[in-house]
């Protein structure tokens, strides 16, 4: 395997696993609301992180700007994100609210070539381009047109402004704390203690009463993403923002690919369309890394 290949591969694999993370918090967001779902979630992630820590944690790692780098961004992804991105979906359901938050890639690129220094060649331009226009050709639905204008340009637009600035704050820690586990854990510890704030001045109490099957299903939702952001600052570590982004931005296509296992979607040619354009652009964005 080329060295080029492998933060592709993991943006791809981390796009596989946000996908069926959406589909997995939809059933539970049916009968829970979003911020208690997102403290569900947040919180399963980092018992996850903290029970696998002998295993990953060093000393050194909390000495370091990546640290600290990592602590700032816990204020804005998962807990700011994660909560914008629930919102979205409970109001106007999974694949529609990715519609605005496929631009992400864009607020990324943006912030990686401007304070990284990263470079965009011909393929990553195109590539960023195709997989954009592909997610919002699978999530566009005319029919809903108002309700996602109302809804999703607050939500889903906000979600995509932190997860781009996310991927470049990301990319900065791990360059000075190359350790995936720690930066996850971090972020996702911060975030827990903002969502339990929150939660707490909200509801005047800090204990979260869930359904039994809302639970199920954002303890599963956790334990998936857990496995997405290592794979996320894996690909981070080794490869590009401009590569990487795009690429994870895709995972509306695995969303609809797992509605469509458990027949939830029918095949279209709005879905076809939306296929291609993000196959061809991942496609291209893996030509454009090979090239550097």
């Amino acid at each position: 395997m080329s060295e080029a290949a492998v933060p592709v591969l993991l943006a791809l694999t981390t796009a596989f696993l946000f996908g069926v993370s959406t589909v997995t918090a939809k059933r539970g967001l049916m009968v829970v609301d979003a911020q208690s779902a997102s403290l569900v979630i947040i919180g399963t992630v980092v018992v996850i992180y903290l029970a696998t820590s002998p295993f990953w944690m060093r000393a050194q790692d909390w000495f370091t700007l990546g640290f600290w780098i990592f602590v700032v961004n816990g204020f804005m992804h998962p807990f700011l994100s994660m909560y914008l991105a629930l919102e979205a979906t409970a109001r106007i359901g999974p694949t529609a609210a990715a519609t605005l938050s496929a631009t992400a890639p864009l607020f990324a690129a943006l912030t990686a070539v401007s304070f990284l220094g990263e470079s965009i060649n011909a393929w990553i331009s195109l590539g960023t381009a195709f997989t954009v226009l592909g997610v919002m050709a699978l999530s566009w639905g005319p029919s809903g047109a108002g309700t996602l204008l109302r809804a999703a340009l607050l939500f889903a637009t906000g979600a995509a402004i932190v997860r781009g600035l996310n991927h470049t704050f990301g990319k900065w820690g791990l360059e000075s704390m190359p350790n995936v586990f720690m930066a996850g854990f971090v972020s996702f510890t911060i975030s827990f203690c903002c969502a339990l704030l929150v939660y707490r001045l909200r509801t005047g109490t800090m204990i979260v009463r869930l359904p039994r099957a809302g639970l199920r299903y954002f303890v599963l939702t956790g334990a998936i993403i857990s496995v997405a952001i290592l794979c996320m600052y894996g690909g981070l570590v080794s490869g590009k923002v401009v590569v990487v982004s795009p690429i994870i931005a895709a995972y509306p296509l695995f969303t609809l690919l797992t509605a469509l296992l458990f027949k939830q979607e029918k095949l279209s040619t709005k879905l076809a369309l939306g296929v291609f354009l993000v196959v061809g652009g991942v496609v291209l964005i893996s030509r454009g890394s090979a090239a550097g």
